[in-house]
């Protein structure tokens, strides 16, 4: 196994998943590569699931907050002993994942089984 994608939305199962991926890519030498999906104002509007009133700093806050999350996910990697690539992406979480492993030829993802985001 030479890469490992995991994702991350900050939430305990996500950090969870972090933990795992991030013992898997010590141990085996993988690269890591942590990503969080901000979903930005605009991709909300195209699913239809934006608020009826987005304030002028969402997209900013978005991805302040996913920027967070990666480092705290980078702090967990380094702990388990690996060395992390974060990265901030943004539209639907499914897509930009699978897209990024896609890409990047990862031979593993690794998600939480339950994020913030419901469904």
């Amino acid at each position: 196994m030479k890469k490992i994608v995991v994702g991350t939305d900050a939430s305990a199962s996500s950090f969870d998943a972090v933990k795992q991926a991030s013992d898997l890519a010590a141990a085996s030498g993988a690269e890591l590569h942590i990503i969080c999906v901000a979903s930005l104002a605009a991709d909300l509007a195209l699913r239809g699931i934006a608020p009826l009133a987005i304030p002028n700093d969402y997209d900013e806050e978005a991805k302040k907050a996913a920027a967070g999350a990666v480092e705290q996910a980078r702090t967990i990697a380094e702990k388990s002993g690996a060395k992390a690539t974060v990265h901030v992406l943004d539209g639907d979480a499914s897509t930009v994942l699978m897209e990024f492993c896609t890409k990047n030829k990862a031979d593993l993802l690794v998600v939480g089984a339950h994020g913030m985001t419901g469904a």
